[in-house]
């Protein structure tokens, strides 16, 4: 495929539209640089708590002062679920666990959660969006305001996914679900703007997962390489020495536990355990959560605000808790891993990575730390373990890489005819 760029001499505006949360932004990453690194315009759409992550990843963020916030109103939902069923999302693991009324109230919450999101930032993305002009929207499956703003500006918009296709899809809000089922807010913020609203409005799905981990293929894909990236950062000299022990990276950050409904940080009894496995354990954490890991057992390293990307190719394992970006990162650098899902996307990445034999699913409530140093020792001293790991790795740098997506995206921009 010819790197030529397919609109000779025009300069394409992009706008994405992530979710505010650290493994949905980064996944778009990769993508928003190779569009600048072909000579487009990107901005992307900040919610205050995700403002600094956009700025230190070399974009130019959008603030939206306005937003209420995803994250929390996820939280809100996940804790109106608590309240009414006694138990947190945790307890249930995935959608198909909950009895049949349960699941649809959390489907319901959750739905309203996206919508009421979208309805925060709307007036000021379709401000900037007159001014502006976007040819291209990128956005997160779950962020609405993309949608609204493409159809308001008459412009493609791509859907970037940031793992496993789930189970829902082409029946889910914004993919196949009827209008007529979107939440009343929802389907009143489409008609103030003058905006049409479709049960999957989507032109193309950019698809970073590797197929050997795929559920499904999504409608119209653009598939692309899945690039590490957790953030910048400064390698620190010990990682440029070879470990002397079996090197296990803990990740656990409290924004997912929060979001299950689970208030425990397990990471450092896990990582204790490891230690007395004779590992040398690195816990990679937020700044934010380092007061949430608690005394740290002797011989635990704690590498804060350390891009995970940096840590993993060291590593003879990993634990965590199976989040798209996080497992994807693992698994696309050929190290085996652990993870305790705590929200059903959650499950899904950790079962498909489970099923091509590169890491063990523990869904255990508690967490069963004694069965995760177990399987760590088992990934340390098995090579099956990291022979199915690098068959991952292998299959994912035979994608298309990000330069290759923006040729894709060029075309679509073409098709439409740019405005």
């Amino acid at each position: 495929m010819s790197d030529r760029c397919q609109i000779p001499g025009v300069s394409v505006r992009v706008l994405f539209v992530p979710l505010a949360a650290a493994g949905h932004y980064y996944a778009m990453v990769p993508l928003a640089w190779a569009l600048r690194a072909a000579g487009h315009d990107v901005r992307v759409v900040g919610e205050p708590a995700t403002l600094g992550m956009i700025e230190r990843s070399g974009l130019t963020a959008l603030p939206v002062a306005g937003s209420s916030g995803v994250m929390t109103n996820i939280r809100m939902s996940v804790d109106a679920l608590r309240q009414e069923t006694g138990k947190s999302l945790a307890d249930f693991g995935d959608l198909e666990s909950m009895p049949p009324d349960v699941r649809q109230r959390f489907k319901e919450l959750r739905r309203e959660a996206f919508a009421g999101t979208a309805a925060s930032m709307a007036d000021e993305l379709v401000h900037f969006a007159h001014y502006w002009r976007p040819n291209l929207v990128v956005t997160d499956p779950v962020m609405f305001a993309g949608p609204l703003v493409a159809a308001v500006a008459g412009v493609p918009v791509v859907r970037h996914l940031s793992g496993p296709l789930l189970p829902t899809a082409g029946r889910s809000l914004g993919d196949g679900l009827p209008v007529e089922r979107w939440p009343a807010s929802l389907r009143a913020l489409f008609d103030r703007f003058g905006a049409e609203a479709r049960p999957d409005p989507m032109t193309a799905t950019v698809d970073p997962c590797p197929p050997m981990l795929m559920t499904t293929a999504p409608p119209n894909r653009i598939g692309m390489r899945y690039v590490p990236y957790n953030g910048s950062g400064a390698m620190p000299g010990w990682l440029r020495r070879p470990a002397t022990r079996p090197r296990v990276c803990v990740s656990w950050s409290m924004s997912n536990t929060a979001s299950s409904g689970d208030r425990n940080y397990p990471a450092a009894v896990i990582s204790a355990a490891l230690r007395d496995r004779g590992m040398d354990v690195v816990v990679t954490v937020k700044e934010s959560d380092r007061a949430n890991l608690g005394r740290v057992p002797d011989g635990v390293r704690v590498a804060s605000e350390l891009p995970l990307q940096l840590v993993v190719p060291s590593c003879a394992a990993a634990v965590n808790h199976g989040g798209g970006g996080t497992s994807l990162t693992v698994v696309t650098h050929g190290v085996p891993q652990v993870m305790t899902p705590q929200d059903p996307a959650h499950v899904v990445h950790a079962e498909r990575i489970s099923a091509v034999g590169a890491g063990v699913a523990h869904r255990t409530r508690p967490i069963d730390v004694a069965a995760i140093a177990d399987a760590v020792e088992s990934m340390v001293s098995d090579d099956r373990w990291r022979t199915a790991a690098r068959k991952v790795q292998e299959d994912n740098s035979s994608q298309p890489s990000p330069l290759e997506a923006v040729r894709e995206l060029e075309n679509l921009v073409t098709a439409g005819s740019i405005r």
